[in-house]
């Protein structure tokens, strides 16, 4: 009996084996995939895969962040050089995986984006303390808040109740999959980033095998802007799904109606989420609409195809969004028509405009992390524009993509005039066109000249230098604010004890509010963190100092002196360092001199050495 089972597994063996080499296409036994490749290029393949895995082990190993100095440079200084040889093995696995064919190409080339996201994107979530990025802890203290309170229509968190359909998702993998909030904020990013990436190269796939590594490594690398724990970056899976589906339209008449069905069925979800990524979706997918008529002959015929085609998902996705803004998200509506307002108001008068929260004086790491991420932008823009100039050679796709990226540019005017925060979307939402339609035309190397002049390989050659620069900038361009958009492990102390005296009025000075809002829910406030008001004795919860929010201007005043607990850090003197540079001495003297006005009424009840916490003496 032994004997016969022993030969029954040893057949199944065998049999399993035959149909894992034998290959169905062309009806032969295909080789294993060690044999499919030139021994040298395996050999190759094979030493920077290990070099690029070992290397990145090693900088995890060896690098430990826990505090920062305010310097732009700080982490770009903390990485060794296993860092960048780790880089330029991954960037050079990425090029040899050309050598390779069929499913192992495209095992490797995933492999080396999910490395590449790991050394760019992932490495701080290994070599941090803590979670970077301040709006992390707001959005997880806004998730914990739903979780606890089992609702958002009118919830008192404001973005809670205008776009709640991240704070579920959030909500959810604590209260279903278990995960921890504070180990969710900081490995994020590194999970993100990687099926982000694998949804770039999957719809890269559908143009081209041969540029689809590059064309997804070049977002990958432009990525200096989200992938934190937030509303848009997790709305950016549902946003490239989508346009996954409507490519397969494009490319399969016959099943678009289902694709089409598809996108509706999301687009209440896609809409009460971000309110930025309906609204630059829909301006997109109309300039589609009336961009390819206007352009190509036979407009009638032309528009009529486009509106049979996409129609029915631009009129959903703009009615939900209408109807969502208009009884739900009344707010967010207000603020936007604000911005657009004072945008156009600016822009006509023509005159002088200082966005509130741009740095007047940086310091100079800090500016060096500032000009870097515009130079990155406009890159972008630029590569996007010159792609315009094939645009009588465009397929409707094209056409397609050329609307959201034109859509995206819309957005700038609104950032120089109006909110400096737009302008960072408006280069996030132009990489992803401005990158497909590269991969777009590289597919069709024909269409890809202007008279005699091809530039297939110039457009190829400008993609991998692209994502090199981009790669090398990036320890700037995205951690160069990390020293005060990262909270220490004392900050996160300090700001727990703050929490437990949620029952009393607590005074927070801008931005010393985010750990609160984090810890508040864990100690049963669920509220908003609120502006000071002229009197908040005895009221529960936190208030933020009136004038700090922009301007970081401390002075003691009357409502200062009526809250029940004062939170002082030291820590976020680096932001003043960081955005008023030689003027930084003056804002930190307005902190020391504000809270020495403190200790006269009130009594420091909890020190963590660079955060404090102040007692008023009425409590006493």
């Amino acid at each position: 009996m032994e004997l016969r089972d022993r030969s029954i597994l040893a057949s199944a063996g065998r049999r399993l084996a035959d149909r894992l080499e034998y290959s169905t296409e062309s009806g032969a036994y295909a080789k294993p995939f060690y044999n499919s490749i030139p021994l040298f290029s395996f050999l190759v393949l094979a030493s920077l895969l290990t070099a690029a895995v070992s290397l990145w082990f090693y900088t995890d190993a060896t690098v430990k962040i826990a505090v920062f100095p305010p310097n732009g440079f700080f982490y770009f200084d903390q990485l060794p050089a296993a860092y960048w040889l780790g880089i330029a093995a991954t960037i050079g696995l990425l090029i040899v995986c050309r050598r390779t064919e069929g499913r192992l190409r495209t095992v490797m080339e995933i492999a080396s984006l999910f490395i590449l996201c790991l050394y760019l994107i992932g490495l701080p979530s290994f070599v941090y303390e803590n979670p970077r990025f301040l709006d992390t802890y707001q959005h997880e203290g806004n998730a914990l808040s739903f979780l606890n309170t089992g609702g958002w229509y009118n919830n008192q968190v404001w973005y809670l109740y205008q776009f709640p359909g991240s704070y579920a998702f959030f909500a959810q993998l604590t209260a279903v999959a278990g995960i921890d909030p504070f180990q969710l904020m900081l490995y994020y990013p590194a999970v993100i980033s990687m099926i982000v990436s694998l949804l770039v190269y999957t719809i890269a796939r559908l143009f081209t095998d041969v540029y689809a590594a590059p064309v997804s490594s070049l977002v990958m690398a432009g990525f200096w802007f989200q992938l934190h724990e937030s509303p848009q970056s997790l709305e950016l899976i549902l946003y490239l799904g989508v346009l996954y589906l409507l490519f397969r339209a494009f490319q399969d008449r016959a099943n678009s109606r289902r694709c089409s069905l598809i996108c509706i069925a999301v687009t209440p979800i896609l809409v009460l989420t971000h309110p930025e990524t309906s609204l630059v979706t829909s301006l997109g997918t109309l300039a589609f609409v009336l961009l390819e008529p206007v352009i190509r002959g036979n407009r009638f015929e032309v528009l009529r195809s486009n509106i049979r085609l996409i129609g029915p998902f631009l009129i959903v996705l703009v009615l939900t969004a209408t109807l969502w803004w208009s009884f739900v998200a009344t707010a967010a509506l207000r603020v936007a028509l604000g911005i657009v307002d004072s945008a156009v108001s600016t822009g006509i008068s023509l005159g002088p405009y200082i966005p509130p929260k741009a740095p007047p004086t940086p310091s100079p790491s800090y500016a060096v992390t500032l000009q870097l991420e515009e130079g990155m932008a406009a890159l972008t823009w630029l590569l996007g524009v010159s792609l315009l100039l094939f645009v009588k050679r465009f397929h409707p796709r094209e056409y397609f993509l050329s609307g959201l990226f034109l859509a995206a540019v819309a957005t700038i005017p609104v950032a120089l005039f109006g909110n400096p925060d737009v302008l960072q979307r408006s280069y996030m939402f132009a990489l992803f066109p401005a990158a497909f339609l590269s991969a777009s035309l590289l597919g069709r190397k024909a269409d890809l000249r202007i008279r005699r002049w091809m530039f297939v390989k110039p457009l190829g050659v400008t993609l991998i230098l692209l994502t090199i620069l981009f790669s090398v900038v990036m320890p700037v361009a995205r951690y160069g604010g990390d020293s005060f958009q990262t909270i220490t492990g004392s900050a996160l102390a300090t700001s727990s004890v703050a929490a437990t005296t949620n029952a009393h009025s607590t005074l927070l000075v801008h931005p010393d509010w985010y750990g609160y809002k984090y810890y508040a829910p864990f100690y049963g406030y669920q509220g908003a963190i609120l502006l000071e008001q002229s009197n908040i004795t005895g009221r529960p919860g936190a208030y933020v100092k009136v004038g700090t929010y922009e301007w970081y201007n401390l002075t003691f005043t009357h409502a200062d002196n009526t809250a029940d607990y004062i939170l002082s850090s030291d820590f976020f003197n680096n932001l003043y360092v960081m955005r008023f540079g030689t003027q930084a001495p003056y804002y930190i003297s307005l902190r020391n001199t504000f809270e020495s006005q403190a200790t006269l009424n009130f009594n420091l009840v909890y020190s963590s050495g660079t955060d404090r916490l102040y007692e008023t003496r009425r409590l006493g």
